[in-house]
């Protein structure tokens, strides 16, 4: 009951900071703290148990760079628990800081965060890690020169040696840099809503699986036999209301000549991550953890968010209507995300925690 008792008075005590633009950042830290307590001192969830067991067995396990980690954290005397609390204090201050080259709004983003997709990542901390450097990486776009560039490749690659699909963010390079005209954009999403019909074909499921088996990789089918009937439709929504959300702010604010140039340049990347993080579309209907790419440019829609109430103006309807519309769609990521795993995460959550002796 402490750590819900302190959560709640840092969330509150953050998002007064957000609402009132305080410049007092240590009332932020403070919810950042509750945070890396709640995700890092966790004993419940549903992945805890067997990266303990792998863990304390010295198991490799996972991408590279995460098996580096489990070898590392031994040999530092680390067990298990210690070590997840320093992986989610180290990612969730990089995910931070990241935010902060992004906006100045960085309480308003630690608010929205914490409503979705913060009990996802303390669950699935790999993923987790590799969105948190996808986001501090994503500010070198803003500059271009040969250095920046190699630091967002070499950021997303660290990334992807947690989770494999940060692999697929290196797509934003040619789409940022060298789309001006969204030919190649227009080509992906042409290709990806193509697909996403073709695939609830049986016969292109049977094709796909016989492929499989050909080329050996039938430990992969398991990923593509369907598990889900309609379970999809809205996380296809999602996906097409990322995509209109961030295009429709970027027009509309500059054609009225409401932003700024770095303004433009955010929220023209975060509709660039946008593009492909809605590339897996088509796998949604399979497998539910392909629609990850679509948690991972969350926080590049929270950050279009707030940039985009920052250009309007504030007695502007449109603001109040941007405002409904974002809270919505917030609301429903919630209910088919969150609301779910209330009973068996979000609640444990706040009594099973090391650190406070529960």
């Amino acid at each position: 009951m402490y750590l819900l008792a302190a959560t709640t008075l840092t969330y509150i005590l953050n998002l007064a900071a957000s609402l009132r633009h305080f410049k007092k950042r240590w009332l932020e830290w403070l919810f950042v703290l509750c945070l890396i307590i709640l995700m890092g001192a966790n004993t419940n969830n549903a992945d805890f148990f067997t990266y303990q067991w792998l863990y304390n067995a010295h198991i490799a396990y996972g991408e590279p760079g995460y098996r580096v980690l489990t070898w590392l954290g031994p040999h530092f005397g680390l067990d298990y628990q210690h070590f997840r609390l320093v992986l989610a204090a180290v990612f969730l201050i990089i995910l931070y800081r990241g935010v902060k080259k992004l906006t100045q709004h960085s309480a308003a983003f630690m608010a929205f965060y914490f409503c979705y997709p913060f009990f996802l990542d303390l669950i699935q901390l790999r993923n987790f890690m590799m969105m948190a450097l996808l986001v501090y990486a994503s500010h070198f776009l803003l500059e271009k020169t040969y250095r920046n560039l190699a630091l967002f490749t070499f950021f997303v690659l660290l990334g992807a040696s947690f989770q494999v699909l940060g692999v697929l963010y290196l797509l934003v390079i040619p789409l940022y840099y060298f789309d001006s005209r969204n030919l190649w954009k227009i080509g992906l999403l042409s290709v990806v809503f193509l697909f996403s019909v073709v695939v609830m074909v049986p016969a292109f499921s049977q094709l796909l699986l016989s492929l499989l088996d050909q080329l050996h990789l039938s430990h992969l089918s398991l990923y593509f036999v369907q598990k889900v009937r309609l379970g999809y439709l809205p996380f296809w929504l999602f996906s097409i209301f990322d995509l209109v959300f961030t295009y429709y702010s970027y027009q509309y604010l500059t054609e009225r000549q409401l932003l700024t140039p770095r303004q433009r340049q955010i929220i023209w990347l975060a509709f660039t991550f946008t593009v492909v993080g809605v590339l897996t579309m088509p796998l949604y209907t399979y497998e539910f953890s392909f629609a990850r790419a679509l948690r991972d440019v969350i926080p590049f829609m929270i950050v279009a968010f707030l940039t985009a109430l920052d250009a309007l103006p504030r007695k502007y309807y449109l603001r109040w209507l941007y405002i409904g519309i974002f809270m919505a769609y917030v609301a429903a990521v919630v209910y088919f995300e969150i609301v779910p795993l209330l009973h068996d995460t979000v609640i444990p959550a706040f009594s099973n925690n090391w650190l406070l002796g529960g």
